[in-house]
């Protein structure tokens, strides 16, 4: 089993100056919010963060948790893997009357 932690800056604008490639990627996931479990979709993905099309608005700083199947040859992965993931909302808006929420992913833990 692998485990990392993803290095985090605090500064507001930081989802301005991304520091890793981000994927088009739209997959199902559920995320664990204050023990609630909500269908989310991947809008896109990179090893720091995520984009989500949300059910609901999630304030920023809400810590969530999800678990993501990335299917064998997307994201270069010859095999099926699932990620565990941790972190929390920094950046929350509306956009074609849905709410959308971006994620900064503090730590992942491959299953």
């Amino acid at each position: 089993m692998e485990f990392a932690v993803c290095a985090v800056s605090h500064s507001r604008n930081d989802w301005r100056a991304r520091g890793a490639v981000r994927y088009p990627v739209q997959l199902p996931v559920t995320l664990l919010v204050d023990e609630r479990q909500l269908k989310a979709v991947t809008e896109d993905f990179s090893a720091s963060g995520v984009l989500f099309r949300l059910p609901e608005s999630l304030p920023l700083g809400q810590e969530l948790e999800f678990l993501v199947e990335i299917p064998a040859g997307m994201l270069d992965f010859s095999h099926t893997a699932a990620v565990h993931c941790r972190g929390r909302i920094v950046r929350s808006f509306w956009k074609d009357g849905s709410p959308w929420g971006a994620a900064v992913i503090d730590e992942y833990q491959f299953q």
